[in-house]
């Protein structure tokens, strides 16, 4: 009996020590799975990124990163201090790239390739890197939640983080390298940290005194605690100088509960010492990576250690404040509004005495928390506002946090609840609601910073569900609470976890809008349309003249070397130069092309690229650059992308706009105006300044003149709140045909409410040609690789009236990006009969097809004219990359012709031609001799074979593309013939073509592109 009894009790025991080693430990395999989970979810697209060998990454500034990254590898632990191979002709240094985060990668990758990683092994650790730090952001917030809400408030506050399907996750993708997704990773653990060192302070009760008999023992937990809330703080900004604004959410965090405590009653020293200790630490350590003696938000300035250290010395002021308070025996409730009032006299002082400082903090403060962004700010994706306007709150949180935000809400409206009704004034309860305040308004600021606001919405559902338990009786231990498990309880805690349900873990429709749950978003990661400049970017590496060698010089720039700021304004070497692009492609140019651009995602020279861009003559476009650097500091070439010279399609995919708002002379209503086609639906009427702008004739028509035709939009006027609106007609045709030029121009005049042109390649009046830019490359890919873009044009293509006008509507190729090289140009010196026009025509041949470069002038009464050609005809062997020139890959296929108007006679239609070669050291001189040609031969053409060319007063090649992209049996594609001929016939009126006519265009279109998609 006894040994029965001994064994039910041996058993009894091993049960019960199971029970509590699962008691002790149960979290730990539950957050091993969702560690996991969420990097899986990461990493799982990972082969998206690779392709042939390289490696890609998402958006702009993780390219940057990879070159922060492999200089730290070729200089470990060193990040670069100055960077001459961006923003020409100045260079920069910046303080957010070659940080902690860019050293952390490089230490991987060292360790990775056991200390000498190839370039293969620095970009593929760099792109997990995101991945790796996305999911280890669940530590920090299980520890927080933890504290918050128990062990089981800690998981469901880190079950809700693994769920998320928004900014966080994107941020935290595979080859999205940027530095945001450890910016959370870092912060969160320094308020971790605080969290912690506020709590021991509350518990020790460290004063003044303890310092004064040097109890090393009292102070000790104290002081190492806040000490490493200092370190941690420290780090966080090390990763990310911006991060400041932490700084001063401890700052309020610490004002507010100091005053709180001492009206309390509640001695301030015990929470001064965390302040002093914690941020005279953070502030130490920041000037150790102090780069620049100026006031900086975004560099490693004085700002960086000034803030923490004012902070530090005015948390012991306020508690040498009370003690005085005291000892003068005045209304402890007095207190607060005296350190409000020297706050005030304090902000005050810093205006008067140090206004670029004042000015500085104040348009940050605004930038990151303000609730609102400028102009320019909105011009940058991840910079808007996350909600919109005309957006409901519910359309843009449900997709990001599902209900999560708003159960968020109800937590810490419980917690402040809890404040008055419980007695509960833990200080780390109130650093969590100062935190979680300032990132909900730097969320609602920028739309990028809801990667921040994910782990206060997730600690703030730990507390929610930790206070739920305790609720509903499952305050004690785990085993207890499931032994003495009741149903009203089940239910509560089913009742919970189920709000996790709608938009975490199954999608929900929001709206017009569909949610994602993590795993979809994590399946659809994939590369920047960096993948699509990369063709073009490696033939700039191997086919322009190294940065110090154009033209010839003998000057060189170490891709990876070691720098020195200076003055700002670095001195390049003779035969370096810029390549003008939008600043978004910036870090693509310099990483992927091995060039200098002028333009960066930082907006270093933005304006000055806006300046560029929509310049509407080509003199105004040079002195843009001329004003950028000396006369050995030029910028060279032109990229120019189909993006850049969009209008209308997803925003992301229409960036024409942008450069308006950083250029003061322009404004959207410049170039564009719109018809409404129905309900939410518009067409995009262009303006001859949009067609004149540099980057529409570069990208569009090659440089090449471009004559008007008789194309007319016609419109109705309606009125509707006082404003006019222009709206398509109901059954007729948008776009009409005239016979002639002359008609078309009448019919606009005597309407009253038609224009001229204004779609497509369709301008207004006639574009002049360039005489300085030349194609030199296009890319192998189209732009029709982007399926918004290939219907955006299938509804513009549908709008033209027939087959002529769908065939011109591409004048030139419209592959994805394209090369232009800024030349002399070749001086032509000629003679033709007196006052008349003679019109150069050369036909080019591209990677993607054939067009027509044109170019006017008109001759005097002597009879004389002269031109400047930027393209060549012969002699591209001997000017190559090793004379410090350029291996074209747009090259003529003939001399160029020179020719009169045609006039008709009695046999015919006559004019007179030339021809003549221009040569590739003329036009980019190195030879300074002029072409002379004599426009003097005599040409008939019969009038059986006339036609009525004579419509634009030019002869020869038509004016647009073909070759392997070109059009087939006369249907419309990507580039088609964008002939600017007119046919004659009986038509006196307009005419549109049908709509069963219209259809069968549009589907043989389509199935061109199709076809010409096949890269």
């Amino acid at each position: 009996m006894s040994q029965g009894t001994e064994r039910v009790e041996d058993s009894s025991n091993l049960t019960d020590s199971i029970l509590d080693y699962a008691e002790k430990w149960y979290h730990v395999p539950v957050l091993t799975v969702l560690l996991g989970f969420m990097l899986w979810v990461r990493a799982q697209s990972y082969e998206n990124f690779t392709r042939g060998g390289e490696v890609f990454f998402s958006g702009n500034d993780a390219y940057y990163h990879l070159r922060q990254v492999q200089y730290t590898v070729n200089n470990w632990p060193q990040t670069m201090p100055f960077d001459p191979w961006t923003n020409f002709p100045y260079g920069t240094s910046v303080g957010q790239f070659g940080t902690l985060y860019d050293q952390l990668v490089a230490t991987a990758a060292l360790v990775v390739g056991l200390g000498s990683p190839s370039d293969q092994t620095v970009a593929m650790t760099l792109l997990f890197a995101p991945a790796v730090f996305g999911a280890l952001v669940l530590i920090p917030t299980y520890l927080i939640g933890k504290r918050l809400g128990g062990r089981l408030g800690g998981l469901f506050g880190a079950l809700v983080l693994a769920l998320l399907p928004g900014v966080f996750l994107r941020r935290g993708l595979v080859g999205f390298a940027d530095h945001n997704v450890v910016e959370p990773f870092f912060q969160a653990f320094a308020v971790l940290a605080m969290m912690v060192a506020v709590s021991v302070a509350e518990r020790e009760r460290p004063v003044y005194e303890l310092v004064e008999d040097r109890d090393v023992a009292a102070l000790r937990e104290p002081v190492g605690f806040a000490a490493l809330a200092g370190v941690a703080t420290a780090l966080y900004l090390w990763t990310w100088p911006p991060g400041i604004l932490l700084v001063g959410i401890f700052g309020v965090f610490f004002t507010l509960k100091l005053s709180a405590d001492y009206v309390r009653g509640v001695s301030p020293d015990h929470l001064a010492f965390v302040a002093t200790t914690s941020m005279g630490v953070t502030g130490l350590l920041l000037l150790v990576p102090l780069g620049t003696l100026s006031f900086s938000a975004t560099k490693f300035s004085l700002l960086q250690p000034l803030l923490p250290f004012a902070i530090a010395v005015g948390a012991a002021f306020m508690a040498w404040l009370a003690r005085e308070w005291d000892a003068r025996n005045l209304s402890p409730s007095l207190y607060p509004a005296a350190i409000f009032g020297l706050l005030v006299v304090g902000t005050l002082l810093v205006y008067l005495l140090f206004p670029n400082l004042f000015n500085l903090i104040r348009s940050n403060l605004v930038r990151f928390i303000g609730f609102g962004a400028g102009a320019a700010q909105r011009t940058i994706g991840e910079a808007k506002p996350f909600l919109q306007q005309g957006q409901s709150l519910a359309s843009v949180v449900i997709p990001e946090y599902g209900l999560m935000f708003f159960t968020a809400i109800v937590g810490a409206l419980v917690m402040v609840w809890r404040s008055f009704a419980a007695d509960e004034h833990e200080a780390e309860k109130l650093l969590v609601l100062v935190w979680a305040a300032f990132i909900t308004a730097a969320a609602f600021t920028q739309v990028r910073f809801n990667y921040y606001l994910a782990v206060p919405v997730a600690v703030l559902n730990a507390y929610l569900f930790g206070w739920v338990l305790g609720f509903v009786g499952f305050a004690g231990t785990t085993s207890e609470a499931i032994r003495d498990v009741e149903a009203y309880q089940i239910i509560a805690v089913f009742f919970v976890v189920l709000l996790i349900v709608p938009g975490l873990v199954m999608p929900v429709t929001v709206g017009n809008s569909q949610t994602y749950t993590a795993n979809q978003m994590g399946k659809s990661a994939n590369p920047s349309a960096a993948v699509q400049w990369d063709g073009t970017l490696e033939w700039m590496q191997g086919n322009t003249p190294q940065e110090g060698q154009y033209g010839g010089a003998n000057g060189s720039m170490d891709y990876y070397g070691t720098y020195k700021e200076g003055d700002g304004d670095f001195d390049y070497p003779k035969g370096a130069y810029g390549v003008m692009s939008w600043w978004d492609y910036g870090h693509w140019i310099t990483v992927e092309g091995e060039r200098i651009p002028n333009a960066n995602p930082f907006q270093e020279n933005a304006k000055t690229a806006a300046n560029y861009l929509l310049a509407t003559n080509e003199s105004q476009a040079n002195d843009v650059l001329q004003r950028l650097g000396s006369d050995g500091e030029q910028t060279r070439y032109v990229m120019v992308d189909w993006k850049m010279v969009n209008t209308k399609g997803r925003s992301g995919n229409v960036k024409f706009f942008a450069p308006t708002v950083f250029n003061d002379n322009a404004s959207q209503g410049q170039f564009v105006d719109y018809v409404i086609q129905g309900q939410g639906q518009y067409t995009v009427l262009h303006k001859q300044d949009y067609y004149e702008s540099m980057m529409v004739r570069l990208y569009k028509f090659h440089g090449s003149a471009v004559e008007p035709e008789p194309l007319v939009v016609d419109y109705e006027l309606q009125q509707a709140n006082g404003r006019t609106y222009k709206v398509a007609p109901e059954n007729e045709s948008l776009v009409k045909r005239f016979d002639t030029m002359q008609q078309a121009r009448q019919y606009v005049q005597e309407d009253g409410s038609a224009r001229l042109g204004g779609i497509g390649a369709y301008p207004n009046e006639r574009v002049p040609a360039l005489e300085h830019y030349r194609v030199v490359k296009v890319s192998d890919t189209s732009s029709t690789r982007s399926p918004t873009h290939l219907r955006t044009l299938q509804q513009q293509l549908g709008m033209l009236p027939d087959r002529q006008a769908q065939q011109g509507f591409f004048k030139t190729s419209p592959t994805w990006v394209k090369a232009f090289e800024r030349v002399p140009g070749a001086e032509v010196q000629g003679t033709a009969p007196a006052n008349t026009t003679v019109t150069a025509s050369v036909q080019v041949k591209t990677d993607r097809g054939t067009f027509t470069y044109r170019q006017q002038a008109q001759t005097g009464q002597d009879g004389q004219f002269t031109m400047t050609l930027p393209y060549s005809t012969t002699g591209y062997q001997q000017w190559g990359t090793e004379k410090g020139y350029t291996n074209v890959s747009a090259r003529a296929v003939g001399p160029y012709e020179f020719s009169t108007p045609q006039k008709q006679g009695e046999n015919g239609f006559t004019f007179k031609n030339a021809t003549a070669h221009v040569s590739e050291g003329q036009v980019i001189g190195e030879n300074d001799t002029a072409v002379t040609v004599s426009v003097d031969n005599q040409q008939t053409i019969p009038v059986e074979g006339a036609n009525n060319s004579t419509a634009n007063g030019t002869t020869g090649p038509a004016n647009g593309t073909s070759g392997d992209d070109g059009a087939t049996n006369g249907t419309a594609n990507e580039s088609g013939d964008g002939s600017n001929e007119t046919t004659t016939g009986d038509r006196d009126s307009p005419q549109g073509a049908n709509t069963a006519t219209r259809a069968s265009l549009v589907g043989a279109f389509a199935a061109a592109l199709l076809v010409a998609r096949r890269d």
